[in-house]
């Protein structure tokens, strides 16, 4: 099967949750004998608007570059970039297409997809699509989980203050996006949901007819794999271990403050990841200041793994509605009990591995890990527990062929 994936940017410019799950999805569709090409935006601006073909792990990746001046607003609908990218797609003569993220190419790319006759079925790895700020949370914290529909006038209240042209020209905006999330929702042959939180939304959002919409887990590296043996604690520490990417949305601040509140100095942290920008990066270097804290920068695969014999805990505090949670599937396939917020699907992937706390709330996260410090045998207790189903990247890309089976029987 020829298979073409739609997605806002891909390896080696940038590799986030979204870029490693469908990289690992391209690698599992390669081995089971499909032709899988990869379709990416891109932040690099070219006058000509040329895309770019290059090789990656076997697979061509053809990098579409926009024009400068050619920004995304509210209504996320480039029309040049959006009809180049299906002239290039449709060129590829797929039996499949799978969109991932329109960020960076044009955010009405089912509908355009769908027109040339192509069967299209979308991943919805966040709520972009009817969320400015893609993880219905707002810069205050607060969150819209519970405010479906969107886009709605509780959006524009939380981009105007980001929006130079103004209220009246958000509001014709924002409706536009409108009509664009509609379009786009009825243009999917298939929608997969990596979560049954991120599907409980979307049918509170009235965008998808019945039986488009199916939970379909994420793909998780070495969920096949034994762990890895944990730590010797017989320095009576406890080693913590958090990893991504290290933006605001994260929580890695409330991390560092959670261990200054702790002040115990048998606690320490370890972090793989790289700030998403310079001022974020200076303040978490402030407020880790004295702390136990070793920042390791880039990582891959094998540096999580060696983090099984380094940490005791796993520790993720996002502030942010995630609609999955890789770094918990790779956790507890790695065995690390872990600490996570109760933002989005957090949750669903602990089980009995560990246990939720409030999201930005230093204090309860300080609270969690005294009482960590008091009852040690709980490390060992989370680590042994059976975790929720993760699937292996083989068993996803074997359940991703079923919904594009559905979207091609819907074309």
């Amino acid at each position: 099967m020829r298979i073409v994936h739609l997605v806002h940017y891909y390896p080696p410019e940038f590799r986030g949750g979204t870029e490693a799950c469908v990289e690992s999805l391209v690698a599992a569709q390669t081995a089971r004998g499909d032709e899988p090409q990869v379709v990416c935006g891109s932040d690099e601006r070219c006058e000509a608007g040329d895309v770019v073909v290059h090789r990656h792990q076997g697979v061509d990746v053809h990098r579409v570059r926009r024009r400068p001046g050619e920004n995304f607003s509210m209504d996320d609908r480039l029309p040049r970039v959006g009809q180049a990218v299906v002239d290039l797609v449709v060129g590829l003569r797929p039996d499949a297409v799978h969109l991932h993220h329109a960020l960076n190419l044009s955010g009405d790319m089912a509908r355009r997809l769908a027109a040339a006759g192509l069967p299209v079925t979308a991943t919805l790895h966040d709520f972009t699509m009817v969320c400015a700020r893609h993880f219905l949370t707002r810069p205050d914290g607060s969150r819209c989980a519970e405010s479906f529909p969107l886009p709605s006038q509780r959006c524009v209240e939380c981009v105007l203050p980001d929006f130079p042209a103004g209220r009246e020209a958000l509001e014709i905006e924002m409706q536009a996006r409108q009509q664009t999330s509609r379009a786009e929702a009825a243009a999917m042959g298939a929608a997969i949901a990596p979560s049954q939180f991120v599907a409980s939304r979307w049918v509170r959002s009235g965008l998808f007819a019945p039986g488009v919409l199916s939970v379909v887990p994420h793909g998780v590296v070495g969920a096949a794999a034994r762990p890895a043996p944990a730590r010797s604690r017989e320095d009576g520490r406890l080693v913590l271990a958090t990893w991504g990417h290290l933006a605001p949305a994260k929580g890695v601040a409330d991390l560092l403050a959670a261990l200054r509140l702790l002040d115990e100095e048998r606690v320490a942290l370890i972090v793989l990841g790289e700030p998403t920008d310079r001022i974020h990066g200076e303040e978490l270097a402030a407020a880790a200041a004295d702390l136990p804290v070793e920042f390791r920068g880039a990582y891959d695969a094998g540096d999580i793994a060696a983090l099984r014999g380094a940490a005791d805990l796993a520790v993720f505090p996002s502030r942010a509605e995630e609609s999955f949670g890789l770094v918990v599937a790779e956790a507890r396939a790695l065995g690390f009990p872990v600490l996570a917020s109760d933002r989005g699907a957090l949750g669903e992937l602990l089980g009995e591995g560990g246990a939720c706390v409030p999201a930005a709330d230093p204090d309860a996260l300080a609270e969690a890990l005294r009482a960590l410090l008091d009852a040690p045998e709980r490390l060992a207790e989370w680590a042994a527990a059976p975790t929720p189903q993760i699937l292996s990247p083989a068993a996803h890309a074997e359940r991703v062929a079923e919904r594009y089976a559905q979207a091609a029987g819907r074309t």
